[in-house]
């Protein structure tokens, strides 16, 4: 039996079927891990250890925290797709996670698409590296393992790819990787607290993502936007701005609209300038204090204002 490269698993050859009909058919399979399997994989990582943490800039976890109070205080900050994002400020971005009360003895906005700051960030892992391992933790297609592809491209000889896609829990087991003596882990994506089964087709256009152009709406009367058929707004007399990839279909009506007839309205009391976040889709910034009601079968909460 061998470890499967792209994926980790245990497999009849170098590359498991399911990582072989990936890369060559674009034929995508779920498969769950469970909150159990995230325990055990943070639990591994002990205090001797540096880890890499990778987080999506624009799908920062709720559960950040659950992360935090697990991982010691060797920890590089990597905070992938800038490239997407609609403002180029790394430094209110890398102060927003102090802000959270996260600690990191490095930090640094990556873009692996557009090799930005692979090199600082490479440099800091020789840096802080201490024969031990390096771990890359984050959450479900936070980008981690398109990261390590860069690593591996830029700074080795070997022959090694590992698996991406859309879909989440692509990597399913850890990953070894040697790069110039140095040890790296890529690990299995952790999973958001409620798993939403978002649509292949909408995977997919987040996956193929260009820059974020925010789109700003001043409401005065009742109105509804709805976005890509998977949530529903319903808001007046306030001002907001999404954040969503420029890909995803966002309509403004003036009538409740016939999509979402199956769900229920919840209310977001907005006390102050935040963010409505709608994990792996991205968030909402709602300028007033007031009332946001919003229809949708995905997680939703309230932060802190990013941008």
């Amino acid at each position: 039996m061998y470890k499967c490269e792209g994926c980790g698993t245990l497999s009849k050859r170098k590359l498991c079927d399911r990582c072989f009909r990936i890369r060559n058919y674009n034929e995508y399979e779920k498969v769950s891990l469970n909150d159990c399997d995230i325990d055990k994989l943070l639990d591994d990582i002990n205090k001797d250890d540096l880890t890499v943490l990778v987080i999506d800039l624009l799908n920062i976890p709720k559960t950040i925290d659950k992360i935090k109070n697990k991982l010691n205080s060797n920890v590089i900050l990597a905070l992938t797709k800038f490239d997407l994002m609609p403002t180029n400020n790394e430094l209110r971005y890398i102060k927003y996670f102090t802000s959270l009360g996260i600690d990191f003895i490095d930090a640094f906005c990556i873009s692996s698409k557009n090799n930005h700051n692979i090199d600082e960030l490479y440099n800091s892992i020789k840096k802080n590296y201490n024969k031990h391992n390096v771990y890359f933790v984050g959450y479900t297609n936070a980008g981690k393992s398109s990261l390590i592809n860069k690593l591996i491209y830029n700074y080795s000889d070997i022959d090694m790819q590992i698996t991406t896609s859309p879909m989440p829990n692509t990597t399913l087991s850890n990953i070894n990787i040697k790069i110039n003596d140095i040890n790296l882990i890529d690990t299995p994506g952790l999973i958001y607290g409620k798993k939403t089964d978002i649509a292949n087709s909408i995977l997919k256009k987040l996956h193929k993502s260009k820059k974020i152009k925010p789109i700003t709406y001043q409401i005065k009367r009742k109105q509804y936007i709805l976005i890509e058929n998977i949530i529903e707004l319903e808001i007046e007399d306030n001002d907001i701005i999404i954040y969503v990839p420029s890909n995803l279909n966002v309509e403004r009506f003036y009538k409740e609209s016939n999509f979402l007839d199956n769900l229920n309205y919840d209310d977001i009391k907005v006390n102050k300038v935040s963010d409505i976040v709608i994990p792996e889709i991205g968030f909402i910034k709602v300028m007033k204090k007031g009332n946001v009601k919003i229809k949708t079968e995905c997680e939703v909460f309230l932060r802190k204002n990013l941008i």
